[in-house]
């Protein structure tokens, strides 16, 4: 991409280690190779056609779902080209039909991170594509996961299509061009009322944690837990069953 996007000439990593094997090319053929994509094509999403056998091949790369921060480094690194996003989605279980929220929420996720980049880091993206209008056989997991915005009944003998919940938010999102500012989209900033209660649930927990009033271990007193918040607050919860009743401030007891 560098020689496309940047200078027309080898990357210098190509130059240092194989520059006996290289020919040269001149500055009119430079010129004539940079700039000759009409557009930067990316497609991102889980990497699901290969697998390695060996997991320290991938040089510590993670799938990541963090399309803001790559937009943003390829116009650094490669002049602030256009872009179009021409494959984007992520995957559910091959046992999701109509109802997958899941997929919604990371093409929103990822809807967002385009818009962002495009407005506060000044990406040059001019255009989405979602990957894909059907499910269908990807590499390495089969049928096993769906990326498709319609559900393919795939034990049919005619292969039906149901549009899923995707379709629909899929559908609104380009009706409104993206995510018009309402009052639901806004972020709500403030604190909680003081006697506002926190707290953590489990069906069995065991703590092996001093009680500071008492000074002796938590697991020996009768299902009592002692949450400390930042070290500032202790709230002491008994649990059995049922409802909750407010004893005092900072202490709930269930019961």
């Amino acid at each position: 991409l560098g020689p496309i996007f940047i200078d027309g000439d080898y990357p210098e990593s190509m130059k240092s280690n194989l520059s006996s094997l290289l020919p040269e090319f001149s500055e009119v053929e430079k010129k004539y190779i940079k700039g000759t994509a009409d557009y930067f094509a990316l497609s991102f999403g889980a990497t699901l056609s290969f697998q390695l056998l060996d997991s320290h091949m991938k040089f510590q790369q993670l799938e990541s779902i963090s399309l803001r921060q790559l937009l943003y480094w390829i116009s650094s690194e490669y002049n602030n080209p256009q872009i179009f996003i021409v494959e984007n989605s992520w995957f559910v279980s091959g046992s999701t039909k109509r109802d997958d929220a899941k997929y919604i929420y990371y093409l929103k996720k990822f809807i967002m991170e385009t818009l962002k980049a495009i407005r506060y880091d000044g990406v040059n993206v001019f255009g989405y594509t979602v990957w894909s209008l059907l499910d269908g056989f990807e590499w390495h997991r089969g049928y096993s996961i769906r990326r498709g915005l319609f559900y393919v009944d795939f034990q049919s003998h005619d292969k039906k299509l149901m549009p899923k919940s995707s379709v629909l938010f899929y559908q609104k999102l380009i009706e409104k061009n993206g995510f018009p500012p309402l009052p639901e989209n806004q972020p709500t900033e403030g604190i909680f009322p003081c006697g506002f209660a926190w707290g953590i649930v489990d069906n069995y927990i065991q703590v092996s944690l001093m009680i500071k009033s008492t000074g002796c271990p938590a697991r020996s007193v009768h299902k009592l837990i002692l949450i400390n918040l930042l070290d500032r607050v202790s709230l002491p919860i008994y649990i059995t069953t049922g409802f909750c009743v407010k004893k005092k401030r900072n202490s709930i007891r269930f019961r």
